[in-house]
């Protein structure tokens, strides 16, 4: 499976390092799973927490009521609440991710019998992980309409891997 099948399967690829033997030896197919779900985890996880510090930083920035402006400006308070609103959305993916695991603890080969379903769980690996890490570097402008995107494509990688676990 290492073999070069296209460009979404470099995120895999990095984590050859980690250990990952893209499902190939069947007494670590688990820790193929957790592997992929605590890396995806943890870039949305490093997401929600630039999100956190954006939003603390747009709170500081709205001035204090005075008489001239008793209430402070709608536009920063709905800024501030569509960011804790997408750090939510993230911590729903990242508990998703983090809970229980994606394949069974008996034998793999029942769950993945042919090399098609293989390498689909494969490419739905690469296809998540690139998803995460686009969310992580997404943080840097969250009120951008792509970003909600990109989350919507990240519960759908989510979804289509726990099917195969079904």
């Amino acid at each position: 499976m290492a073999d070069d099948r296209g460009p979404a399967l470099e995120a895999l690829r990095r984590l050859n390092d980690a250990g990952y033997l893209f499902y190939l030896d069947r007494n670590r197919t688990r820790a193929d799973d957790l592997l992929v779900r605590a890396h995806a985890a943890d870039c949305l996880h490093r997401a929600a927490a630039a999100l956190s510090r954006a939003e603390q930083n747009l709170r500081r920035a709205i001035p204090a009521p005075s008489r001239e402006t008793p209430f402070p400006d709608p536009a920063l308070l709905g800024s501030a609440r569509a960011l804790k609103a997408l750090q939510e959305r993230i911590a729903l993916l990242e508990t998703r991710l983090r809970g229980p695991a994606l394949l069974p603890d008996g034998d793999f080969s029942t769950k993945i019998p042919t090399e098609d379903l293989h390498y689909r769980l494969v490419s739905l690996d690469a296809a998540l992980l690139d998803c995460a890490a686009a969310i992580e570097t997404g943080a840097m402008a969250p009120l951008e309409p792509a970003f909600s995107s990109l989350l919507n494509a990240a519960e759908q990688a989510i979804s289509k891997r726990n099917e195969i676990s079904g």
